[in-house]
């Protein structure tokens, strides 16, 4: 008994603790804009403003990002003063206008659904193999020919860990399982219609369990 009341105790105090260090993100709040040169910046809002970043890019134009990520290293001033580099495809994201965007393979992908559980479309290099043909015989041939191409996937993002996997119901279901009630109420869906209300669980389980930012 003591056990249990003192796990009890235990959880209030650091979600007590935890609301006290950290603030919740709503609609109002402030995301700095700026380059985050990694998970932790953003975690923390910390990102490396557009003055602290040198570069010969304009930094009016509206796509400033897009065009600092296609460069092979970014330089810029850190917190200390001290000039520093970062090889462009180690960069995390970047946050415009109160929104968040990921880099993948340097280029970034805006996250639409932002919440503990998020959600953002992404462009990726893909191989496809098709067999050759011979006009000759009216068939294929022996070999196979290569093309590179780009596809467009679904991603989810644990908010709390910075784990990037794919959009599927494996995960879906996986990443609900830390509450149970949703968790219960959407494993006894028919597969068809996990499907058709995936999107509106992850709405309701970030409604419930919304992000915190630690106070800086």
């Amino acid at each position: 008994m003591r056990s249990i009341i003192f796990i009890i105790l235990l959880t209030l105090t650091s979600r007590l603790y935890s609301q006290a260090d950290s603030v919740a993100y709503s609609r109002d709040f402030i995301l700095y804009e700026g380059l985050y040169l990694t998970y932790w910046d953003f975690r923390h809002n910390w990102p490396i403003p557009k003055e602290k970043i040198l570069t010969k890019i304009s930094k009016d134009q509206l796509d400033f990002y897009g065009k600092l990520i296609e460069e092979d290293k970014i330089e810029y001033i850190e917190r200390d003063g001290n000039n520093s580099t970062i090889k462009s495809d180690k960069v995390w994201g970047f946050c415009q206008n109160n929104v968040i965007y990921l880099n993948i393979n340097k280029s970034f992908f805006r996250i639409p659904v932002f919440g503990t559980i998020s959600y953002f479309l992404a462009s990726v290099d893909v191989t496809i193999y098709s067999p050759g043909y011979n006009s000759f015989i009216n068939g294929p041939t022996g070999g196979s020919t290569r093309t590179n191409a780009k596809e467009i996937r679904e991603y989810l993002m644990d908010f709390y860990t910075g784990k990037i996997i794919d959009y599927n119901l494996t995960n879906i279901e996986e990443m609900l399982k830390k509450d149970a009630e949703i968790y219960f109420e959407f494993d006894a869906l028919s597969k068809k219609k996990k499907k058709e209300l995936a999107n509106r669980y992850i709405r309701k389980y970030n409604e419930k369990h919304p992000v915190y930012f630690p106070k800086n």
